[in-house]
C-alpha cells in the first residue's frame, strides 16, 4: 500500500441489481422466434410391429415375443370361405422361424425336433430346403448358403412322424428324454447346453379330437392336459436354450364374417394393404399395439365377433398350455398375424402383415 493511501476515502460501488447476476438465457433462433421448432418431430414408437421380432427370432433373455423358456402357440382363425391348404398356411410362419434358427453361423448347433402328422407336408426336407434357402438368400446377399450347406444343416433336424395322439405323446416322451436323459444313463460329452434346440409340435389339436370321438370330450381334454404339461416343463427346464412351438392346424374361433371385409378380386395387393393397417389402427392404441374389446377373454382385433376363440373344451385346454399364442388370419385378403396372449412378456397386441415368407 503506498504511503499516501487512504482506503476510508474509497468510494462505495455502484448497486448492482439481482437480476444481472443470474446467467443470460440463450438467444432464440429465429425459427424458434416464429415458433418453428428447430429438431425433426418425434418418430412414431415401432412397438406394435411384430415383424421386427419374427426377423430376430428366438433368442434368450430376449424382451422379443419368440423367447426361450417358452411354449408358444400358432392357430388360424376360421373363416367362412371353402379354406385350401390350410397346413401350408398355419404351417408357413414357423417354418420360417424354423429355418431362421437354423442359418445361424457356427460355432452354434441348432437342432430341432419336430412331431408331425404323417400327412401333414408343411414340414417336409424339401419345404424346408427351399425355405433355408430362400431365408439364408434374403438374409446374406454377400454369402448365402449353398445348396450343400444347407442340406447339411437339415442334418440337425429329425422329423417324427406320428399317426394318433398316444404316438405324438410317445415321440414327446421320446424327445425329452433325447434331451434330458434319465440320471442312470451315461451323459454325453458334449452337453446340450452348447446347442438351441426348437421342438415343434403339429396338429396336437386335431390329434387329440380323434380322442373325443373315440371316447368322449373329458378324456380328450385329459390326456391333452397331460402332454402339455410335459412339454412346459421340458421348456421351463432348459429355458436358457429350449422352446417349444405348437402348430395348431384346426383353426379357432366360430365361423363368421370378417369385420366389414370386401373380398373383390380387382383390389390391388397395395389396397388391401392398406386397408389391413387401416383396420388394424381402428382398433389399435397410441403406441400403435391392437386392442380387442372383450375384457378377460382372447379375442382377435381382426373378427368382428363376441364369440370367444376358444368356444369348447378342446380348445381352451390347448390355450391354458401355451404361453404366447399367435394368431393367423386373412384380412381384405391379406395375411396379417398378431399376437392375442402373452403372460410372459407384453407382446399382446402386437401385429404384422405376413404374407407367407418362409
Amino acid at each position: 500500500m503506498s504511503p499516501g493511501h487512504n482506503p476510508y476515502g474509497i468510494e462505495p460501488a455502484e448497486p448492482t441489481l439481482a437480476h444481472n447476476l443470474l446467467p443470460c438465457p440463450k438467444k432464440k433462433t429465429s425459427e424458434e422466434s416464429e415458433g418453428v421448432p428447430n429438431s425433426s418431430p418425434p418418430q412414431p414408437s415401432s412397438a406394435w410391429n411384430l415383424q421386427d421380432d419374427i426377423d430376430n427370432g428366438f433368442h434368450a433373455h430376449s424382451n422379443g415375443v419368440f423367447r426361450y423358456g417358452t411354449v408358444i402357440g400358432f392357430s388360424r382363425l376360421r373363416n367362412n370361405n371353402n379354406e385350401t391348404n390350410t397346413d401350408e398356411f398355419i404351417g408357413n410362419l414357423p417354418r420360417a422361424l424354423i429355418t431362421a434358427h437354423l442359418s445361424r453361423p457356427p460355432p452354434s448347433s441348432p437342432r430341432v425336433y419336430i412331431i408331425h402328422p404323417a400327412n401333414c407336408d408343411a414340414f417336409s426336407p424339401q419345404k424346408l430346403l427351399s425355405s433355408l434357402l430362400l431365408s439364408s438368400a434374403s438374409r446374406d446377399n454377400t454369402h448365402p448358403l449353398r445348396r450343400d450347406e444347407a442340406i447339411s444343416r437339415l442334418d440337425s433336424v429329425q422329423l417324427l412322424p406320428v399317426f394318433d395322439f398316444p404316438a405324438a405323446a410317445q415321440a414327446v416322451s421320446e424327445v425329452s428324454d433325447i434331451i434330458s436323459p434319465p440320471p442312470l444313463l451315461p451323459q454325453p460329452r458334449q452337453r446340450h447346453e452348447e446347442h438351441s434346440v426348437l421342438v415343434v409340435v403339429v396338429g396336437l389339436d386335431a390329434l387329440a379330437e380323434g380322442v373325443v370321438r373315440a371316447s368322449n370330450t373329458a378324456r380328450g381334454a385329459a390326456v391333452l392336459t397331460t402332454v402339455l404339461r410335459s412339454l412346459t416343463q421340458l421348456a421351463r427346464a432348459h429355458a436358457p436354450w429350449l422352446s417349444v412351438m405348437l402348430v395348431n392346424t384346426n383353426g379357432v374361433g366360430a365361423v363368421g364374417s370378417e369385420m366389414g371385409v370386401n373380398r373383390g378380386q380387382s383390389q390391388s395387393q397395395t389396397q388391401t394393404q392398406i386397408q389391413t393397417q387401416q383396420a388394424a389402427a381402428s382398433y389399435g392404441g397410441e403406441d400403435g399395439r391392437l386392442r380387442a374389446a372383450g375384457g378377460e377373454e382372447i379375442h382377435s382385433a381382426f373378427r368382428a365377433s363376441d364369440v370367444s376363440l376358444f368356444p369348447s373344451l378342446l380348445m381352451r385346454t390347448m390355450d391354458y398350455g401355451i404361453d404366447t399364442h399367435v394368431l393367423l388370419s386373412k384380412v381384405h385378403g391379406t395375411g396379417a398375424v398378431e399376437v392375442v396372449k402373452d403372460r410372459v412378456g407384453d407382446g399382446v397386441g402386437k401385429w404384422a402383415i405376413w404374407e407367407g415368407k418362409g
